[in-house]
């Protein structure tokens, strides 16, 4: 015999809400094949001091892949787009954009992997309220919204309808 139980509740307790400004975003769509050669540009991040907050790798059309990347430059954005110039050149293939300053907002929650619908219950009130989303990430006590300067106070506002927010939000700020 085989029990399935599925959790439900009109608002989504969660643990927390976090929000993080003075970020950047960089995106780069690029083939397939050429996976190895952008994974190591973006490892090459880590071994200047670049600490990552999200990181997305998904697949767009057949044979081509868009790595979405927001972190805390810390001063190092001139390195970075270095590293990203130079990775576009030796490989001859990869569009990239940087998109600075975001914000992240993580949504901690428990279980969030056993609540289906939890992204789009997330996601839905940010889209409604007409904030552009930059890039998002799920995992299995997280949410991750990207936004634009001056949007992630606005992406709570909207979320305390679907969520249970209790108290404001613990902010953090990074100078890049």
């Amino acid at each position: 015999m085989e029990t399935i139980a599925v959790y439900w509740e009109p608002q989504i307790r969660i643990y927390g809400v976090t929000t993080v400004t003075g970020l950047s975003l960089y995106t780069v769509v690029f083939p397939a094949d050429r996976m190895a050669h952008w994974g190591a540009v973006i490892a090459s991040l880590g071994q200047i001091g670049v600490t990552f907050h999200l990181v997305n790798l998904q697949p767009l059309a057949i044979g081509e892949m868009r790595f979405s990347l927001v972190f805390a430059t810390d001063g190092r954005e001139r390195e970075v787009r270095r590293l990203f110039e130079e990775g576009a050149a030796e490989s001859g293939h990869g569009a990239w954009r940087q998109t600075s300053p975001v914000e992240m907002v993580y949504l901690h929650g428990p279980h969030f992997q056993d609540r289906y619908g939890i992204a789009e219950a997330a996601i839905a009130p940010v889209l409604a309220a007409a904030i552009p989303l930059l890039a998002s990430g799920c995992s299995g006590t997280s949410i991750h919204l990207a936004v634009p300067e001056n949007c992630a106070a606005r992406v709570v506002d909207c979320l305390k309808g679907t969520f249970v927010i209790e108290n404001r939000p613990a902010v953090g700020r990074h100078n890049g």
